[in-house]
């Protein structure tokens, strides 16, 4: 009995095991065959005897999405454009290999031609300056340059802030920009405002500036920015420090690493305004500018002017505070930046007090630098003019109606940090310029 139950036992399993195996091998023949693409997408092709014998771990397998198929595709046309790269590389490599020679190409009439005749490119002919720059009084002698430096800035070749292979592409765009963009005079189109009153604005700015400690350039631009808005809009009386003050902040933003905030700038006028006020005349002052606040002004062509022509440092303080002084003045706005700076640093060469204090340098002697006659493009004639006015306009304080003199550019630069030129020093004149001198101050 115990041997025929075993017998029955291990025949219903073998039918068990022959049942389940036939059930497996219907259902892998009855199942959706997957797409020749997606098998491909998987990385496993089967054979024969793999699908004779399935695997559990086959069954058990989901089918490939839609994004894995697009992922495999991507994969594969990657692999392709990679080739195609390859070969292309090779072959232009096989290409320049057989052909060695130096060629150019010409892109005339949308063809890209070889053209093995044409003559090596001459920089120093082309490194002329435009037709279209050669402006009046503004424009370069070709002759100065050799390779785009300036024959004054060979010796700057290897300081990297000086920029030597750009300042005269710089300068040159500087000089066309300023004749678009310099304020004219406007005080005939002004019915509550005069130019005393300017000058008031611009002694009291000299001392705001000097309180926060800002840079040169803010003064100069907030200078510019108040005259190009007086010149396009009326201006009332009791507004005029408000727009000095909007202009200042302006300024700042644009030049200073940290401005003063809008509330330091009520403080200043003696909370005279409110700050909304204040935001308000920003909002149109920038509208009325167009938001071209990036103009050359009076700052950068000064300090050019002293490099080229080798200026001391007593010399470079004397024209910086000539230059500030006729900041003041609203007539000297009928001249161009540049000439006024070009006068500043020769009346500042000529101070006969500077020339006697530097007796022991190796200055040239005293007269209108030929190289800046050539590097401005103004004439002698044009200059002294100028310079006349400046003299006259440094000698004479401005006062005002009552009886108070503006003095604040004087103060500034009565400091021993100025070695004290608005005081030490005599007062800039024409006749210290001998009008017969032009020296040529060339590097030797």
């Amino acid at each position: 009995m115990i041997g025929e139950r075993n017998e029955n036992e291990e025949n219903h399993t073998q039918y068990e095991r022959e049942s389940r195996r036939t059930r497996v091998n219907s259902n892998l023949s009855s199942a959706p065959r997957a797409h020749p693409s997606r098998q491909g997408n998987r990385g496993c092709k089967r054979t024969v005897s793999e699908e004779s014998e399935p695997d559990n771990r086959d069954l058990k397998r989901p089918r490939c999405d839609k994004e894995e198929e697009n992922r495999s595709k991507r994969i594969v046309s990657d692999d392709e454009i990679q080739q195609q790269r390859v070969s292309r590389g090779r072959a232009s490599t096989r290409a320049r290999a057989q052909d060695n020679r130096p060629h150019r190409h010409s892109f005339d009439e949308g063809t890209c031609e070889r053209r093995e005749d044409q003559e090596p490119r001459n920089l120093e002919s082309e490194y002329l300056v435009h037709p279209d720059y050669r402006l009046q009084r503004a424009s370069y002698d070709g002759n100065n340059h050799t390779l785009g430096i300036a024959k004054h800035d060979e010796d700057d070749a290897d300081e990297p802030l000086l920029v030597s292979d750009y300042v005269t592409d710089i300068f040159q765009h500087l000089f066309n920009a300023e004749t678009r963009s310099r304020p004219r005079m406007y005080m005939d189109k002004q019915r509550d405002i005069n130019a005393k009153m300017r000058a008031i604005l611009v002694d009291w700015l000299v001392e705001v500036h000097m309180k926060f400690r800002l840079v040169p350039e803010t003064l100069y631009l907030c200078v510019n920015i108040i005259d190009r808005y007086c010149n396009q809009v009326p201006v009332a009386r009791s507004k005029l420090q408000l727009v000095g003050v909007t202009a200042l902040l302006i300024a700042c933003k644009y030049e200073e690493i940290y401005p003063p905030e809008v509330r330091d700038c009520v403080y200043i006028t003696d909370r005279a305004y409110h700050k909304q006020e204040v935001l308000d005349m920003e909002q149109d002052m920038l509208h009325r500018l167009r938001f071209k606040i990036t103009v050359p002004t009076a700052y950068p062509f000064i300090l050019r002017f002293l490099n080229i022509t080798k200026a001391s440092s007593v010399a470079r303080y004397a024209a910086h505070y000539y230059m500030e002084r006729t900041l003041q003045e609203h007539d000297l706005l009928l001249h161009r930046p540049s000439l006024v700076c070009a006068a500043s640093v020769v009346l500042a060469l000529n101070n006969p007090d500077i020339i006697a204090k530097e007796s022991t340098s190796n200055r040239e002697r005293p007269g209108v630098p030929k190289i800046l006659l050539e590097y401005t493009g103004f004439s002698k004639s044009d200059i002294l003019e100028c310079a006349a006015v400046i003299a006259r306009k440094v000698g004479e304080e401005p006062v005002t109606a009552s009886r108070r003199q503006l003095v604040a550019v004087k103060r500034k630069y009565d400091n021993r940090k100025y070695f004290h030129v608005s005081s030490n020093f005599a007062q800039p004149s024409v006749q210290n310029i001998c009008p017969n001198a032009i020296y040529d101050q060339e590097r030797e």
